[in-house]
């Protein structure tokens, strides 16, 4: 027998997690207040089946209804032993045509042995629509002694007619943390020697999956001779060690592409592209709050969607490489993005550090309006409207003045005698801030990764 099956919980307490889901489900048994169909949501290998099995045995049980089955009498050893004719398992995926809606609609007429029928259906979403519309009546008004326990991995393809008749149960991904404690229960149990990096390893690439991590544990103790090291679980996984990426991301932040480039080439012939991908993901999100890392916490950010949208691009690409030589070019050039410097130098800037106030009046200096922009929108409010968009600066007897268009700019230049005489100047200088063919500017940064 499979460990994910010869250690699947038999009670509330033994499941991991769900704390919200058991809590609710254990008050119901025990206040003896049933609802007639649930629905159980979330991704693969999480606790959906297994939830409604220890429900139903909660229900069925000779003590019950109980949130605490004794798993000692008939009818829970019988649903233990999935023998039970009053716990009926459905498997949606390929069985999900009106055809067999309309055989559960002829088979809850007839009473159960113990105290409830129990119908757990899987996979739900898969039934066709004319098979959801035949339900719908019947999720609405079971008989009293039939549970509806529906289990999907997509609930959103669940017609809301029947989401209104549902109870539904959210069950989240599991922890890190709680599949490397349970995984070290397991281990104890079954006398498996494993290194805490192995298990975190394992436990991370399940993602979020009791079940697969179970499966995984399964096949490391198998693979590995003696104790299971992390690095048995990476070969067995295909895990590309840290200090590799590490490496890889120093020549990112250099933006040393060609040296990137080579090393990401070095991994993926050891390595397929898929596990480069996912691994960088999880390295950079482990060294978000690394605080030994000298970057910004916005660079690291801005560093993980890239990571992720490479994930995205060689999953769903039919030749990864070129992707891959795209984005490895683009975590390159991610500083230049980013850095204001280079902005400046390739869009234009202001004077450094212009005087943000106007000069205090003097004898020869006529006094400067309080509002400029409000004694030009008496004469022209379009200009005005211009003017209260742009970035102004005044230095002297000069105004700076930067705009986001040459249109923009133009219309201030046909109306300078306005704005000299509002802001008290003899000189106008108008810049555009926005650079004409962006062309140019990712023709230099290759120029530079090819000289590097």
């Amino acid at each position: 027998m499979s460990l994910a099956n010869k250690y699947r919980p038999k009670v509330f307490e033994d499941v991991v997690g769900q704390r919200f889901v058991k809590k609710v489900l254990m008050k119901a048994l025990d206040r003896g207040e049933i609802p007639h169909a649930l629905l159980f949501s979330g991704p693969r290998g999480i606790g959906k089946t297994t939830l409604a099995r220890i429900f139903a045995k909660g229900l069925n049980c000779e003590l019950g209804p109980t949130s605490k089955p004794c798993g000692k009498c008939r009818f829970c050893k019988e649903i233990d032993e999935g023998k039970s004719v009053d716990v009926i398992e459905i498997d949606a995926a390929s069985n999900r045509g009106i055809e067999n809606v309309r055989e559960i609609q002829e088979q809850i007429r007839y009473m159960p042995v113990a105290r409830y029928k129990v119908y757990i259906v899987d996979e739900v979403h898969m039934l066709t629509t004319e098979a959801f519309n035949s339900l719908l009546k019947t999720l609405e008004e079971p008989p009293s002694y039939v549970v509806f326990i529906l289990a999907t991995t997509d609930p959103h393809k669940i017609p809301a007619t029947v989401l209104s008749r549902l109870q539904k149960f959210n069950l989240k991904p599991h922890g890190v943390g709680d599949i490397v404690e349970r995984l070290k229960y397991v281990s104890a149990k079954e006398g498996i020697s494993i290194t805490d990096e192995a298990l975190r390893l394992i436990a991370e690439r399940s993602s979020g999956s009791l079940r697969d991590a179970l499966v995984l544990l399964e096949q490391a103790s198998i693979y590995a001779d003696g104790t299971i090291t992390g690095r048995e679980v990476e070969e067995m996984l295909g895990v590309v060690p840290d200090n590799l990426y590490a490496s890889f991301m120093e020549d990112v932040l250099r933006g040393d592409f060609k040296r990137a480039y080579e090393k990401v080439m070095d991994i993926t012939e050891r390595f397929s592209p898929q596990d480069f991908a996912s691994g960088l993901v999880r390295h950079v999100e482990r060294r978000l709050t690394d605080e030994s890392w000298d970057i910004p916490f916005e660079e690291r950010v801005i560093l993980l969607k890239m990571a992720l949208d490479m994930e995205t691009h060689i999953r769903q690409a039919y030749d990864p490489y070129s992707w891959i030589y795209y984005d490895v070019a683009r975590m390159c050039a991610f500083k230049r993005v980013i850095n204001l410097d280079e902005i400046s130098r390739f869009l234009g800037s202001l004077p450094s550090s212009p005087p943000q106030k106007f000069p205090s009046p003097s004898e020869n200096t006529p006094p400067s309006p309080v509002d400029p922009i409000g004694e030009i929108e008496r004469e022209n409010p379009t200009l005005a409207g211009y003017l209260s968009d742009a970035t102004i600066a005044k230095e002297d007897d000069t105004l700076y003045v930067s705009v986001s268009s040459a249109t923009v700019a133009n219309r201030i230049r046909d109306n300078l005698e306005l704005v000299k005489k509002a802001y008290g100047v003899s000189h106008v200088e108008i810049k555009v801030g926005r650079k004409e063919n962006l062309r140019d500017l990712f023709g230099e940064i290759k120029e530079d990764w090819d000289s590097a």
